[in-house]
């Protein structure tokens, strides 16, 4: 495996940047560019709220379709219920059954309401009060008036070869609207009127279509959209803010340290920091946006609680099923924020400590979760996988040079033991208090290195790699952190295709 600082180019590359980091007017290119990227992002982000907008729109179709199958299921289980006979609810002609209208002692005219009936009615009652239109429908209906439209026809059909609800969008945007359908499947209730017409227990003998205007759906969509720009706008200040100061203090530390060796450690330290930066912009954008939508959703939720319970009855189950449905948004919201607040404390308690030096208190365990955390961006992709075993050690120290010397090995792993992370491989991390030292016990089973060149590993300058970009400076660093910074020991064990350990140790 080639010895290299990852975050060291090659000569000519290193003269540009030179000329760069020392004229500031040229760093409004770099401005640009992530300008760009941050607006690339955002059409990104705008693509799946169109998604997401389907998937709320089937969620609130799956709803009402639950609502309404829970119903017909209820009143199959009880044989059909009877209510009073009156012009909007007729005697129903295409019911055949016995005692189908009767008379209570009083003379009151009852008649027999079935699922079916008891669908329609709701229908109509739905298409008054709400924004919803449901329709009962199959392939081959008894009541002229259940006929399928073509979309319905379609949709039908696609029942008999999959099961499948469907979901469309009939118009565009917020003028058109979302037709949900799915399949009425013959449950064991359901056999005493179906039977006759030749379904067994299983059969998809139709289904209900749920119609309302897309305009419900994408007014939340828009509100999302905003709190998207927001935080698209907000990543690009922040990351264009800490580029221009880090640009600014990596030019400053260029002009006053140049021929001093303590420079290459400052240039590797405000280049982590870098790494750290892109990699805590990208990652915290997904958990805030997931939470952004998890809430307009219990907003969208509570808003249907209080249809409900200003109605004049409200079932148990209806507000079971959307009590579920509020906790699972919210659930997801607080779980995603934690995710993004801990993305916030590691950041900023890793690139503190990276950047002053200080000696202070801290959790070891904490660190190398920190370090593993925001260099995740790095090893997302790639089919590596990082192991850490820590106890929690209280300590005392530099906890910067700590954190850099694992954001070395770390990468120096991704790039030479792995092949830029194109290679599957796995990295282990141990430690323990032995005798008053830590000892840190890292590994990797990547591709190790012969025993001649273990002898030059931690030597200036050294590396097979110098034409793509490698100095030499990577394991350097790590020498002189652990031996001058930690005053501890640093020992390497290695052997071609037998990966590589590095066991450190310093002072508890």
């Amino acid at each position: 495996m080639p010895i290299v600082d990852p975050m060291t180019p090659s000569a000519p590359l290193a003269r540009w940047l030179d000329a760069f980091i020392r004229r500031p007017a040229w760093w409004l290119l770099l401005i640009v560019f992530w300008a760009a990227i941050t607006a690339l992002s955002f059409a990104w982000h705008l693509r799946d709220l169109h998604n997401y907008a389907y998937e709320m729109a089937a969620l609130r179709g799956r709803l009402v379709f639950e609502i309404v199958e829970t119903t017909r299921l209820w009143a199959a289980g009880h044989g059909g219920v009877y209510a009073p006979e009156t012009e909007k609810t007729p005697s129903n002609p295409y019911l055949d059954v016995p005692e189908k209208d009767i008379r209570t002692p009083s003379g009151i005219r009852l008649t027999k309401i079935n699922p079916a009936y008891m669908t329609r009615q709701l229908g109509e009652l739905m298409a008054n009060e709400r924004d919803l239109r449901i329709h009962i429908t199959s392939l081959k209906p008894i009541r002229p008036e259940n006929a399928a439209d073509d979309w319905e026809r379609e949709a039908l059909a696609g029942f008999e070869k999959d099961g499948q609800a469907r979901i469309s969008i009939i118009g565009d945007g917020k003028d058109g609207v979302f037709r949900y359908m799915a399949p009425l499947v013959v449950r064991k209730p359901c056999l005493t009127c179906h039977e006759i017409q030749g379904y067994k227990l299983g059969d998809v003998r139709g289904g209900i279509s749920v119609t309302f205007p897309a305009s419900y759906i994408y007014g939340i969509i828009d509100a999302q959209k905003h709190g998207y720009l927001l935080i698209h706008v907000v990543a690009f200040m922040l990351l264009s803010t800490l580029v221009w100061i880090s640009l600014r203090a990596i030019r400053r530390h260029l002009l006053a340290l140049e021929a001093a060796r303590t420079e290459l450690i400052e240039n590797e330290k405000m280049a982590s920091l870098g790494r750290m930066v892109a990699g805590f912009a990208h990652e915290v954008n997904t958990p805030v946006g997931v939470a952004i939508g998890a809430v307009s959703q219990t907003q969208d939720i509570s808003r249907e609680l209080g249809h409900l319970l200003a109605g004049e009855e409200v079932s148990e189950e209806t507000l079971q099923a959307q009590l579920a449905m509020l906790d699972e948004a919210s659930g997801l919201a607080m779980r995603n924020l934690n995710r993004a607040a801990g993305l916030v404390r590691s950041f900023k308690r890793t690139a503190v400590d990276q950047s002053s030096g200080v000696a202070r208190d801290y959790d070891l365990s904490e660190v190398i979760e920190d370090v593993v955390r925001t260099l995740s961006g790095e090893f997302k992709a790639t089919p590596i996988r990082i192991d850490v075993d820590c106890p929690r050690l209280k300590l005392h120290g530099d906890v910067g040079a700590l954190a850099q010397i694992l954001g070395n090995l770390l990468l120096n792993s991704r790039t030479h033991a792995f092949s830029d992370g194109s290679q599957a491989g796995l990295i282990s991390i141990r430690a323990h208090r032995q005798e008053g030292r830590v000892i840190l016990d890292y590994r990797d089973n990547g591709a190790g290195l012969s025993e001649g060149l273990q002898a030059h590993l931690f030597e200036p300058f050294f590396t097979t790699r110098r034409g793509s970009g490698g100095s030499g400076l990577g394991l350097y660093i790590v020498y002189n952190l652990v031996t001058q910074r930690l005053a501890g020991h640093i020992h390497c064990e290695s052997a071609p295709g037998a990966g590589i350990r590095f066991v450190i140790d310093f002072p508890s």
